[in-house]
């Protein structure tokens, strides 16, 4: 009661701009944790809300699109993908077979060890993305439940991104911040030491979790079981007299039953008729379609359709012939996000039927045609061997399959190597700074054809580029009108004025924040309180700008809370709870190192 009335008193005794930025600072937290608009639309609404009460100059509000660190991380997500486009990276990931053995634990330990040095120098949700199917075939092919081996492949991602410089855009964006407030910044690899400690104790970790903790709950074999294929697919035989006999397969009465009924093949005379959209209907044909059962069995009668399988569809059939089922996850860069079968025009897009949609866990059971897709949606597609093979080169899709198609662009791919190895490497020793190497490597990978300049403004994750150039803003705010320094005076009241116990209560909330919202907009707010902290406790705030970076780059605890979390979250079959099982306690533990460690490496006193 007693901390409530002093934080009362507190909020009473600031002056008017202080508060103003308080306000925006919780209607920012608010709309993040609840989800309501898109990460990218709510920093734009900050950049107005900072813009119109004048707490930001006009000549400053738009910095943040030109600030070092929105340039380098877009730099850096163009040059990850002059390594994917040139197969270094999936060649990579396909070798892992050569050493991974057959056990659970050697391969588990493999791909931990090559997800994590592949995440130090390219973006994290790349190299999930590329090794998700490499990880579910190699389960596959040793009997291994993909639950035991997924989630320690996305931790391990969040590991390695601690090691480097440019293993997150956390990193960048804390090292551009305490640049622009006077401090030194970090070089590539300040990070390494600490961060081999926590990739270490978290693999060591995850080893045992993996055997103790982690689930058994998906059979990679249990499709129509797993995705419940019964429930809505069904085949029906025209019968004499039925009103369908001379109607098309997509202008029917079949479109009167709704549900989003669609005839997905025909089989007549013992041959298919895959997607056949304008074949017209004959006497004895049997429809394979996609329907609410229990609405076509009412109006059986009606259109003179008999069920020609009481079993309804088999996986087996699914996959007969030139036609098979595939898996495919929605990542954050999808055009499929937030839209419909209807809006995209789906299947003449990509040429395949989506027969269920599984969300976090779950199978929706509502119409296909109305789902609005979410990043980390698992679909299960059906169309031809070849169609579904093309998906592997869709940016909109993850396919959960071995590529078997794997193109290496040697002399791209030697180029590629050089290009990264040669930021990596000159930055390392101080020849330019990292923003200028990343320039020079994107110029590098266009002019060497590892790229075309269509491939690289693909690449860039334009949330990540607005978010980091809307909530930028925020943080000068909150430094230039003293909000940090008054949040700063209420929390060293609370906890005192311990340097350690200032460390670990940045990292907390770090922790904290960073499940609930983005990892990014977490560090721009509390970078200044960071920094505020060490001043007025007249120590180097290196320390605390560390806790931070460490504490942003790996969440644990939720799904939701980091991208390469809700990447495996289906594929898994993981649910809420296991994120919490597994992830809270090695959260835990890697707080206790950390904050341990941090001043043996950054002195508080240099």
């Amino acid at each position: 009661m007693a901390l409530l009335t002093t934080f009362q008193s507190w909020l009473e005794s600031m002056p008017y701009q202080p508060f103003l930025v308080l306000c925006i600072l919780f209607a920012s937290l608010i709309l993040f944790i609840t989800e309501k608009f898109s990460v990218d639309l709510v920093a734009l609404l900050v950049l107005l809300a900072l813009l119109v009460t004048g707490l930001v100059p006009d000549r400053d509000i738009l910095d943040g699109f030109s600030s070092p660190a929105t340039i380098t991380v877009a730099c850096m997500f163009i040059l990850s993908a002059g390594l994917q486009r040139t197969g270094v990276v999936r060649w990579i990931a396909q070798t892992i077979g050569i050493v991974a053995g057959k056990g659970r634990g050697r391969l588990s330990l493999v791909l931990q060890t090559t997800c994590g040095a592949m995440s130090a120098f390219i973006n994290n949700t790349a190299a999930v993305a590329v090794l998700l199917p490499v990880t579910m075939s190699l389960a596959k092919e040793r009997g291994i439940n993909p639950s035991k081996i997924l989630m320690p492949l996305s931790f391990a991602a969040q590991f390695g991104g601690t090691c480097t410089l440019i293993g997150t855009s956390t990193n960048l964006l804390v090292n551009s911040l305490a640049k622009d407030a006077g401090l030194r910044g970090f070089n590539m690899f300040e990070f390494t030491e600490l961060g081999l400690i926590c990739f270490a104790v978290g693999t060591l970790y995850m080893l045992m979790a993996s055997r103790f903790l982690l689930p058994e709950r998906t059979d990679a074999d249990a499709i129509e079981k797993e995705y419940g294929l019964k429930d809505y697919l069904t085949e029906m035989r025209v019968m004499k007299n039925s009103p369908l006999i001379g109607q098309t397969a997509t202008d029917s009465d079949l479109k009167d039953i709704g549900g989003g009924t669609k005839v997905l093949e025909i089989i007549r005379d013992g041959k298919m008729i895959w997607a056949p959209g304008s074949t017209v209907i004959k006497q004895g044909d049997v429809l394979l379609m996609r329907c609410d059962v229990n609405a076509l069995i009412e109006a059986a009668d009606r259109l003179k359709l008999e069920n020609w399988a009481e079993h309804k569809l088999g996986e087996s059939h699914a996959k007969s012939h030139d036609v098979g089922l595939a898996e495919v996850i929605v990542p954050h860069q999808s055009r499929l996000v937030g839209r419909t079968l209807a809006q995209l025009d789906f299947y003449w897009r990509y040429h395949a039927a989506v027969l269920a949609v599984r969300r976090r866990g779950t199978v929706l059971n509502q119409r296909l045609s109305e789902v609005r897709f979410e990043i980390g949606d698992t679909l299960l597609l059906q169309g031809h061997q070849t169609d579904l093979a093309h998906l592997s080169a869709e940016k909109d899709f993850i396919l959960l399959q071995s590529l078997s198609d794997l193109r290496l662009r040697k002399n791209r791919a030697i180029m590629a190597m050089g290009i990264i190895s040669g930021v990596v490497g000159l930055s390392a020793i101080g020849v330019a700074p990292i923003l200028t190497m990343a320039l020079i490597g994107v110029a590098a990978m266009i002019i060497s054809r590892c790229l075309t300049v269509n491939e690289a403004y693909e690449a860039i994750d334009m949330k990540v580029i607005v978010l980091l150039a809307g909530m930028i803003p925020l943080g000068y705010a909150m430094s230039h009108t003293g909000t940090a320094g008054m949040i700063v005076d209420f929390v060293l009241g609370a906890i005192g004025k311990n340097p350690t116990a200032a460390v670990a209560a940045i990292y907390a909330l770090t922790m904290v924040l960073t499940a609930v919202i983005s990892n990014n907009a977490t560090a721009v707010l509390l970078a200044p309180i960071a920094i505020s902290t060490a001043t007025k406790l007249g120590v180097s705030p290196t320390p605390f700008l560390v806790a931070i970076t460490f504490a942003a780059s790996t969440c644990f605890t939720t799904p939701v809370g980091y991208q390469t979390n809700t990447m495996v979250y289906g594929p898994g079959g993981y649910k809420y709870t296991d994120f919490v099982k597994v992830g809270l306690p090695l959260n835990l533990l890697l707080f206790g190192v950390t904050v341990f460690l941090i001043p043996l490496f950054w002195p508080f006193h240099p």
